[in-house]
């Protein structure tokens, strides 16, 4: 399988009131060959467990859990994947 033309990399910490949004606003453009890198940067509230049930249910998610080292950190691991 092809690597995806587009990867949109979003960092998150304590993202959850606002995860569902910013991944539908992504999914809804009308360009769909795209992979979604989203970066959980050590958070403590419900991100990860949102993002796991959001990534059962879109193939293009992918989710790196990292410890929190803050936004630079975070952004760098999503352009390396």
């Amino acid at each position: 399988m092809p690597a995806p033309e587009v990867s949109v990399v979003i960092p998150c910490y304590n993202a959850a009131r606002y995860l569902e949004s910013a991944l539908a606003s992504v999914q809804a453009q009308t360009f769909a060959d795209f992979e979604l890198i989203v970066v959980n940067d050590g958070s403590t509230d419900n991100s990860l467990a949102l993002l796991n049930a959001l990534a059962a249910r879109e193939p293009r998610l992918r989710i790196i859990s990292r410890p929190n080292t803050g936004i630079v950190g975070a952004l760098n691991d999503g352009l390396a994947a």
